[in-house]
């Protein structure tokens, strides 16, 4: 199934029976039109026009220089500091970082080791993001604007429902720790060019003053789940229909990243013949597993009646367990519409892994050792913030 033409695009067909598309846009009561040869250009200009803007052009000024004719700006950056710079020309030679960025991953995939999906489109944002942008003239105050922008940004999803108008909630921004990813993905691709292309670095590129960088893992979340909102999401699930999903649905995933704190990608990703001939255990592979890391999942009585239940919706031939969520990006989608449904804030399917978490430790039922190997917690570090909870469970046992 093809995805519908945006409502600002229209296709026009030519005498000689060619296909043109018409992209037009209205902004600060201004009206912003182009004609293009295929659908993508046509919603490039949207991106080109909407740069402009955010360089600090009003909209009477943007329409003139589109008419002008003149180069395009770099339409993919994301913020104003770098969208006025000069773009790699050949009068001045040199990679762009895009280049760079599109030669690593075309390194890394013809390697042994690729990149794997869930990392891949890390690179594939900054390697879009910063686009044409020459490399030689990128500076540590570029990264550190880029940084502050992405934490102001709402993710793509809402962005979309943003510019459209039909998101009915606040709109969720990225997470620290995923600006971290994409800044990481640029240093590792950039630092691979500086060894294998001869290509000269500025030395303090990645050199951040204190608290520049985001963390890689913000301790003070700790949003748990009530009972009352577990409810609330199972009662906001609709009646089976196009992009929706039943009730059954989310009593099953949600209850099983409650039962194993799983995170959504390895739910996404289970497959019934990672589950053990016994049906007491789940194996999450190696690559389904964000740390790449191969672990064993303990499935509670309550999880191995979620896992019947799947098997008993699932369609002949189908692979996955949760064959109904295409994707972690649909799971991921679907929940934040499921929570403005049932208009609980602040939550995000993430969480059931902590609340998972939680409740493993309070159950009593594993030592600590046990749990960190069962959620994939390698480190004291980030366990850190369960072993209250351990240690309150223990003296619940104590008579």
């Amino acid at each position: 199934m093809t995805n519908a033409t945006p409502p600002n695009i229209r296709p026009k067909t030519l005498k000689g029976g060619g296909l043109k598309f018409e992209a037009r846009l209205k902004r600060g009561g201004i009206e912003l039109s182009g004609t293009f040869n295929t659908e993508a250009e046509a919603q490039k200009f949207g991106t080109t026009v909407d740069t402009l803007l955010e360089s600090g052009l009003s909209a009477l000024e943007c329409k003139a220089f589109l008419k002008s004719k003149k180069p395009a700006p770099v339409t993919s950056l994301p913020f104003p500091s770098l969208g006025a710079l000069p773009r790699s020309t050949p009068e001045q030679p040199g990679r762009s970082v895009k280049e760079a960025m599109q030669a690593y991953i075309d390194h890394r995939q013809k390697s042994h080791d690729p990149i794997p999906s869930n990392y891949l489109t890390d690179y594939e944002r900054v390697r879009d993001d910063f686009g044409d942008y020459p490399l030689s003239e990128l500076r540590n105050e570029d990264l550190s604007n880029y940084i502050s922008r992405l934490l102001k940004t709402p993710v793509k999803a809402d962005a979309k429902r943003l510019a459209k108008g039909t998101l009915n909630r606040p709109p969720r921004f990225y997470a620290k720790a995923t600006v971290r990813k994409f800044v990481t993905a640029l240093r590792v691709g950039l630092e691979w060019n500086a060894k294998n292309s001869k290509v000269e670095l500025n030395k303090f590129l990645f050199d951040f003053e204190k608290k520049t960088m985001p963390p890689a893992w913000d301790v003070k979340r700790e949003r748990r789940l009530t009972k009352d909102e577990e409810e609330k999401l199972y009662a906001a699930g609709l009646s089976r229909g196009d992009y929706t999903y039943t009730s059954d649905d989310w009593r099953n995933i949600i209850g099983f990243a409650l039962e194993t704190a799983m995170r959504q990608q390895e739910i996404s990703r289970a497959q019934w013949k990672d589950i053990t001939e016994d049906g007491l255990k789940l194996r999450i592979p190696r690559l389904n597993s964000k740390t790449k890391i191969a672990r064993t999942i303990l499935l509670s009585k309550r999880a191995r009646e979620i896992v019947e239940l799947q098997r008993a919706s699932c369609p002949k031939g189908e692979p996955r367990i949760f064959h109904q969520f295409v994707s972690t990006q649909a799971i991921c989608d679907a929940f934040a519409r499921l929570t403005a449904r049932a208009e609980i804030e602040d939550l995000h399917f993430h969480d059931l892994r902590h609340e998972g978490t939680s409740r493993l430790c309070l159950s009593g039922k594993l030592p600590q050792m046990a749990i960190m190997e069962m959620t994939g917690h390698k480190t004291m570090t980030t366990f850190r913030g369960y072993v209250h909870l351990i240690a309150h469970g223990n003296e619940l046992r104590l008579d």
